[in-house]
């Protein structure tokens, strides 16, 4: 189901903000039980930083008791009916958005709902941003529509099916879509919980004025529905400690700015140079051994820009359960991962859940290694069905309605598997040396019956200059193989190298 361009989205995205605001009031809770971790760091303002805020102010006369409906001072009331009622109100605003842009698909009634419910499921022929980027996007709202409303991370997990389910069959005249119910749920709860997590950090809770009204915002900018919840409860000026479970046992960000060269092995795709900017987030330790059932407490993302795309990558691997193993010298590790990519040898989006098997071994007394290998299954990929230089752009249909989406799909999907490994070498706390290589096997259920075997291996090696700031130098090798069902149709084979120079800066 065709959903909307990045400003459609905006669009849609100022919708739901109102539409949390309506009922996130006076709705009767239930207490949870207190959350026992205590926290690992101090707390963490807007800049991402510990001990921004030094007002001289009596935090102890100004912050107000934990009630009975509060798992603790700084954690949301639980309010189950409320995070129901707001996932509707999601769909409904999302709907008037497309009513509003003239969207053919928009003008439901019960006839058309029962008639959804009749024909059960189909494969839709939406872009592939907007299938897989739109809808985990829309994901995200229902699942933070839960956390905003005290639900844990497997309850906002049902309600995001929830909401999902019920827009595919009340949300749009169009036929429910299987792709599209699973990348909006298990897409918007990658993104969700990242998001709502994120926000934590940029909320500062122990302050008053301007900058906690300014952290307040920068946090609704991340997490719309709990930003608004909080500000139409009063949250978003009372004063407590962060809830434990948002306080990070570490975070580690670097960034990188430069230029990108590509090349391949076709004479259809002419080698290209570029600049390119990327930002990697680690959230949590997942290198040091522990025992964790907190889904999240740990999680990698990955933002990338430019090199031949305007979004070339975006990725979350979150830690569901961890476990150490042999004494603590090995940690298991089962995640779930969001993936997103777009260059010169594949566009590629997965859902995915995988078991991870890492350690550390001291080389030196100051130099250690941390090596990761991984396995597991791919709940749904998505991947260029042809080559792209001989992939014919996809034509709209003049007589089709605002908003239908008429094909031709130049895309696949299917599930699948992927495995792969890497190994970090650092010196002290600092990681000069990064060695990453995955693969992704997809079995095409919708599209040209294929299996495709999609494999990336990339080298980073960081040098410091001064302080924060470094050069970074980067190989990568992308290798797309396709094997066909088709009689006569032999096998594609694509490969394309990438090099990086970069000025990073990180902060741990």
């Amino acid at each position: 189901m065709r959903r909307t361009s990045a400003a459609h989205l905006t669009r849609g995205l100022l919708f739901l903000t109102l539409a949390a605001s309506l009922n996130a009031r006076d709705v009767a809770a239930q207490p949870l039980d207190p959350v026992e971790r205590p926290p690992l760091v101090s707390d963490v303002g807007p800049a991402g930083e510990a001990g921004l805020m030094n007002l001289d102010v009596d935090f102890e006369s100004l912050e107000q008791p934990v009630s009975q409906e509060r798992p603790c001072g700084g954690c949301p009331p639980r309010r189950l009916g409320t995070a129901f009622l707001q996932a509707t109100y999601i769909n409904v605003f999302y709907e008037l958005a497309n009513l509003i842009r003239g969207q053919a698909t928009a003008h439901i009634t019960p006839s058309t709902w029962w008639t959804n419910m009749e024909r059960g499921w189909e494969w839709d022929l939406d872009d592939f941003a907007v299938n897989q980027i739109g809808h985990p996007y829309q994901g995200n709202n229902y699942y933070t529509a839960g956390r905003a409303n005290g639900l844990s991370f497997w309850e906002s997990s049902a309600l995001t099916a929830f909401g999902s389910g019920t827009w595919e069959y009340f949300g749009e005249t169009n036929q429910a879509s299987l792709n599209d119910f699973i990348n909006t749920t298990l897409g918007g709860i990658a993104l969700g919980e990242m998001f709502h997590r994120a926000a934590w950090l940029v909320r500062n809770t122990r302050a008053t004025g301007k900058s906690r009204l300014w952290s307040e915002i920068g946090a609704t900018a991340i997490d719309p529905v709990g930003g608004v919840n909080r500000f139409v409860s009063g949250d978003s000026s009372r004063v407590s400690d962060k809830p434990p479970d948002m306080v990070p046992s570490m975070l580690g960000t670097i960034a990188s700015a430069g230029v990108i060269w590509r090349g391949s092995n076709t004479n259809e795709v002419e080698s290209t140079t570029g600049p390119f900017f990327e930002i990697d987030g680690l959230y949590g330790d997942v290198e040091t051994a522990a025992r964790s059932r907190t889904p999240y407490d740990a999680f990698a993302v990955r933002l990338a820009f430019g090199g031949g795309s305007a979004l070339s990558e975006a990725r979350v691997r979150g830690r569901l359960i961890g476990q150490p193993y042999r004494n603590g010298t090995l940690q298991l590790t089962v995640a779930q991962g969001y993936q997103y990519n777009a260059n010169a040898a594949y566009r590629f989006g997965a859902q995915s859940v995988d078991v991870r098997l890492g350690g550390t071994k001291h080389v030196t007394q100051r130099t250690s290694v941390w090596a990761n290998a991984w396995g597991g299954l791919t709940i749904l990929g998505a991947v260029d069905s042809i080559p792209l230089e001989g992939a014919p752009e996809e034509v709209p249909d003049p007589d089709a309605p605002q908003g239908v989406s008429t094909g031709p799909r130049f895309y696949d999907y299917g599930p699948g598997t992927n495995f792969g490994g890497y190994v970090n070498v650092k010196r002290g706390a600092l990681t000069f040396l990064t060695f990453g290589y995955e693969a992704h096997h997809l079995h095409v259920l919708d599209g040209v019956r294929a299996n495709h075997l999609l494999q990336r291996a990339r080298v980073d090696l960081l040098v410091p200059v001064r302080g924060r700031l470094g050069l970074g130098v980067t190989g990568e090798y992308f290798d797309r193989r396709t094997y066909y069902q088709q009689p006569g149709v032999e096998r594609a084979l694509f490969q394309f190298p990438q090099f990086r120079l970069a000025l990073t800066w990180s902060a741990s």
